[in-house]
């Protein structure tokens, strides 16, 4: 029952996320009179579709997101080249959008909602004596409102038993534990999340959700520069991972739900916008070079290192995605 909740839970995930991001694209090419051949809710094959006012909107048999098929801004269509740069941009552009704004609007919710003070675990490491001792992400560790005491506790008791009131799936259960003793510390090998602040009226809520989406984006700007500068994408996760990450936000509750589908889509908003071929940021730099050289690039060209690039993309997701499996055993 659990996996066929978080089942569930993952496809509005990317329902949202996806759909939303195409929903984007779809409302900035309406909005801009330009034709729409086709709205499409998850992936092919197509199940069934009907058209209405020009557009055909269908309903495909791989539930994960969406996609919309606009003429004019299809490198591959003679289309393309009769609409202006600044209508394709917007349209391009509109998609990572939405993203901020979904995230926007998953923070400001939080802020509405509030939450007691508390420390979960976010993660635990394998073979570790937090393991060995049961302890799962998600637990509430009762008698903490803050991570400091918790963590002077175990630094100061390196092989002497502890006794930690968890609350699991509104269970609450004593977990013994022995730290390990690591550089002259206590280590039980657990990521804790500390969490907890009062709730905001209705208008703060959203200021608050935009000044914490923003923060986000810079984290995330950060840390992806770090990543290319080391060459270190081992922290890269795929859809395994973000199951696992899904499965661990519905036992934490709704508020962990909001911020890991707020943080996400604010990746997707970003990775989206890298100037690649096969991504939205790609997209736009070729519009600009086209604008720059006063004539179109060769759609022969433009296609082909689109193909390029979704194949490398495929490879990417797929190793990432093996990787992933792996790190479950």
């Amino acid at each position: 029952m659990g996996f066929i909740l978080t089942a569930l839970l993952i496809i509005v995930f990317f329902a949202i996320l996806i759909l939303g991001h195409e929903i984007g694209h779809f409302t900035a090419a309406k909005l801009l009179k330009l034709e729409v051949k086709e709205f499409g809710f998850g992936l092919p094959p197509k199940l069934f579709g009907k058209k209405w006012r020009g557009t055909e909107y269908s309903i495909n048999a791989i539930p994960f997101g969406g996609f919309v098929n606009v003429p004019a801004i299809d490198h591959s269509t003679e289309d393309a080249f009769k609409v202006p740069a600044w209508k394709k941009i917007i349209v391009f552009s509109s998609g990572v959008i939405v993203n901020f704004l979904i995230a926007w609007a998953a923070f400001s919710i939080i802020f509405m909602i509030g939450t007691p003070k508390g420390v979960y675990v976010g993660g635990v490491v394998k073979g570790s004596p937090a393991e060995e001792a049961g302890l799962k992400a998600g637990d509430e560790l009762l008698g903490f409102e803050s991570i400091t005491p918790l963590i002077e506790l175990i630094n100061w008791n390196p092989g002497n038993k502890l006794t930690l009131e968890i609350e699991r799936q509104k269970e609450v259960l004593a977990v013994e534990v022995v730290p390990a003793l690591d550089e002259g510390f206590g280590k039980i090998g657990v990521e804790l999340v500390e969490s907890g602040f009062p709730r905001e009226g209705f208008f703060q809520s959203f200021w608050s959700g935009l000044k914490a989406a923003w923060s986000f984006v810079v984290r995330i700007v950060q840390a992806f520069a770090s990543m290319f500068s080391r060459a270190d994408f081992t922290s890269s996760t795929g859809p395994i991972g973000i199951f696992s990450a899904v499965q661990v936000a519905k036992d934490m509750g709704i508020v962990y739900f909001l911020q890991l589908m707020g943080v996400v889509s604010l990746n997707l908003m970003i990775v989206n916008f890298f100037p690649l071929p096969a991504l939205d940021g790609g997209h736009v730099m070729f519009i600009i070079i086209e604008k720059i050289r006063r004539k179109p690039i060769s759609k022969k060209m433009i296609i082909g290192l689109n193909s390029f690039f979704y194949a490398l993309l495929l490879v990417l997701m797929f190793v990432i995605t093996i990787r992933d499996i792996i790190n479950l055993f």
